[in-house]
């Protein structure tokens, strides 16, 4: 079981209150009536007992709803009746029969709620005082206490801080849109798994859906939080100059399978990341077919001294370059490689100095290991 002790006290006091509220109000109606005897009349049934229970320890559970204590109670109340009259002197076969069809009927109506079978039972088994009720004993003390139990859940609910009813969750997004990147599963593939399950589960599926999501995200949080940077990055294989010419770095770009490749200056400071994108960006191609030919006249080298277009690579990097320490938490990339479309991300150590390379791919394998 989950929760604290507070929830636990919360839980038991709101039981108490309210088959307390309950059997009073239902009492105070049944002495007001003219000739009615207190002590033999009908005015709270045990099965409000277990109601108790649920709405008030599992109020968020499907089963505590409004209607499924209402409209399963009066369910199960009019197939006892209907049982108990029609076989009255087969009790057991009628208690069976009762049950099954308010299972059915719950079903069918959407509206399971467990102490609706003793409710059932209580039509058949109850003695003369039940049975002398007829068909009334739908209206009460079924329906009678199951309202004057529902509307003191929902008060007590509201007064401690709790939500009751639960609100339905079928068009609400669990999580926030900038969050669903994280997780693996969609709202329609939990519903394929709950149908291959063949189980009737004491959980709506949209709150199904949140805990797991939530689950994720613990887990999500636990995992990038004990993994530095430093511990995953990669070494630094290739780094440009400023100065290096274009056709160079080109043929080195085209070698190579890392997404970019730091511009460093000569005390190893990144100023600029140079990437393949970068290339195809300043050729300025009109259309995709003259992508090639202005690749090559973006790349070949003027022999003279001046130009009209770059020639080395500080002028086409892109500047300034996002870095991130090597002692940060891998937890923090995510953000910046997300709202910045990077790929990758230079590491330096506390000088600001180039130490190493986080790629898109290094994450993810972190996330998995």
């Amino acid at each position: 079981m989950t929760g604290s002790l507070r929830d636990y006290a919360r839980a038991a006091l709101g039981a108490g209150l309210g088959i307390l509220l309950t059997g009073g109000m239902a009492g105070l109606v049944i002495a007001e009536a003219p000739a009615a005897d207190w002590h033999t009349a009908v005015f709270l049934i045990a099965p409000m007992g277990a109601s108790a229970v649920i709405l008030f320890c599992l109020p968020s559970s499907p089963l505590a709803q409004p209607w499924a204590l209402l409209a399963g109670n009066t369910l199960a109340a009019l197939s006892g009746v209907l049982f108990a009259q029609w076989l009255p002197d087969f009790p057991v076969t009628a208690a069976a029969l009762a049950m099954l069809s308010a299972i059915a009927l719950m079903f069918a109506f959407r509206c399971l709620h467990p102490p609706s079978g003793a409710v059932a039972l209580t039509a058949v088994l109850g003695g003369e005082p039940i049975w002398q009720l007829g068909f009334g004993f739908i209206w009460w003390p079924v329906l009678a206490n199951s309202l004057l139990l529902v509307l003191t859940a929902w008060i007590y609910h509201r007064l401690t801080g709790y939500r009751y009813p639960v609100a339905d969750h079928d068009h609400a997004a669990a999580t926030p849109t900038h969050m669903r990147y994280q997780f693996g599963f969609t709202p329609e593939d939990l519903q394929q798994a709950l149908g291959q399950s063949h189980e009737v589960l004491d959980i709506h599926h949209s709150q199904l859906q949140h805990l797991l999501e939530q689950t994720e995200l613990i887990a999500y949080h636990r995992k990038l939080e004990a993994i530095t940077c430093e511990q995953i990055m990669r070494p630094v294989e290739t780094t440009f100059e400023y100065g290096d010419p274009l056709e160079a770095a080109w043929h080195t770009m085209l070698a190579q399978t890392e997404p970019a490749v730091p511009v460093v200056n000569k005390a190893k400071l990144v100023i600029g990341i140079l990437s393949l994108s970068d290339f195809v960006r300043h050729a300025q191609a009109s259309s995709y077919r003259e992508v090639g030919p202005a690749l090559q006249r973006l790349i070949r080298w003027s022999p003279t001294t001046h130009s009209d277009k770059a020639e080395v690579v500080g002028q086409i990097m892109t500047t300034p370059a996002i870095t991130i320490q090597a002692q940060m938490h891998l937890m923090h990339t995510i953000p910046l490689m997300t709202s910045h479309h990077l790929q990758l991300l230079p590491v330096v150590d506390a000088s600001n100095k180039l130490v190493g390379l986080l790629t898109q791919t290094d994450v993810i394998r972190a996330l998995y290991r």
